[in-house]
């Protein structure tokens, strides 16, 4: 018997499935499907998280490049602010020069006209700007040797470097002219007017310009004894110079 029923469930498919069916419970029947539709979900999953695990690295690389092209835009914009900042560097370099050079010319231009008026501000008298032949040649004459050799290293108290030597007789006026007159220009009369003075010439220093550049050039004059003709006012040391003969 049992040897027959072996065999039919071997050879019989419907007796097989008749048998199944008395076996086996509706759950365990429906297993085999239930199995195959978790297989596909697994696979659906796995496909799923690989696409998914695919865009974050896209993303992920999306994202470094982006980070590499703010980091390229950044150091673009650092060499762009460099070289904006050079440039306003540059151009205030070149803004202070032409207004120094323009300055400079003002001055320049000041101190020729100077020059070619001091027979007027002067009220008379004769001389020059040092580097007139005939005013080198009269202060090397007036100087001694061995003064002038003291003079060679020594430019604050050098007359051979004043802007301008004029004589009144046998009085000297040494004089520095400038825009804006200052405690240098103030010195530099005094030392130099000094230097024929120390040599027996009665020299006087004297400043001219258009104004003080500070009160304090101002006191450093009176406090030097330097004799002054700025814009319309006048020392009156530098008044008696002009009422000299000539």
């Amino acid at each position: 018997m049992r040897e027959q029923f072996l065999e039919l469930l071997r050879t019989d498919p419907q007796f097989r499935d008749e048998v199944r069916l008395l076996v086996l419970t509706e759950d365990l029947l429906a297993l085999p499907g239930k199995v195959d539709r978790l297989v596909e979900a697994v696979h659906e999953l796995t496909t799923v998280q690989r696409q998914q695990t695919e865009q974050i690295l896209a993303l992920t690389e999306a994202q470094r490049r982006t980070q590499e092209q703010i980091q390229g835009l950044f150091h673009q914009l650092n060499e762009l602010v460099a070289a904006q900042h050079r440039m306003e560097e540059a151009l205030t370099w070149l803004i202070d020069w032409q207004r120094g050079e323009a300055g400079r010319r003002e001055g320049e231009r000041y101190e020729r006209q100077v020059i070619r008026r001091a027979p007027v501000l002067f009220n008379g008298g004769n001389g020059g700007p040092p580097d007139d032949p005939s005013v080198q040649q009269r202060l090397t004459a007036l100087l001694p040797p061995e003064q002038r050799e003291r003079l060679l290293h020594n430019e604050e108290d050098d007359p051979f470097l004043s802007d301008l030597i004029w004589w009144k007789g046998e009085r000297v006026a040494v004089v520095e002219a400038s825009l804006q007159v200052d405690g240098y220009d103030v010195t530099r009369a005094d030392h130099r007017a000094a230097t024929l003075r120390e040599a027996g010439i009665p020299a006087i220093g004297v400043v001219i310009g258009k104004e003080w550049a500070d009160i304090e050039a101002h006191d450093v004059a009176l406090g030097r004894g330097v004799e002054w003709l700025i814009g319309r006012e006048m020392s009156e040391g530098f008044r008696k110079f002009r009422e000299l003969e000539a």
